[in-house]
């Protein structure tokens, strides 16, 4: 196995936090099938528009989620589906 080196750990680090709460889990599940306004994810995973946003926000940062602007509505979408499906169990990890 290769060695992993520090700021390969401290990345993959990063991104388990990411997936530590259940409402983020929740939004990536959503998700999974395609791209979904603020709205549509708020609704889906029954949160608030704020309380989605700052998830979905925390998760755009680090790269894991892209958005784009429609309108007057945010989209997201997965950009990382491989490391998403690995994570929701979807796949294997190779």
């Amino acid at each position: 196995m290769e060695k992993v080196t520090e700021q390969q750990a401290e990345y993959q680090a990063n991104i388990c936090n990411v997936f530590s709460n259940f409402k983020r889990i929740q939004i990536l599940w959503t998700l999974a099938d395609g791209e979904r306004s603020v709205g549509d994810i708020a609704d889906a995973v029954d949160a608030s528009l704020q309380n989605t946003s700052h998830h979905l926000r925390l998760m755009k940062d680090k790269g894991i989620l892209s958005s784009r602007r429609v309108g007057r509505s945010i989209h997201y979408r997965i950009t990382e589906p491989k490391l998403v499906t690995c994570l929701l169990c979807k796949a294997p990890l190779n």
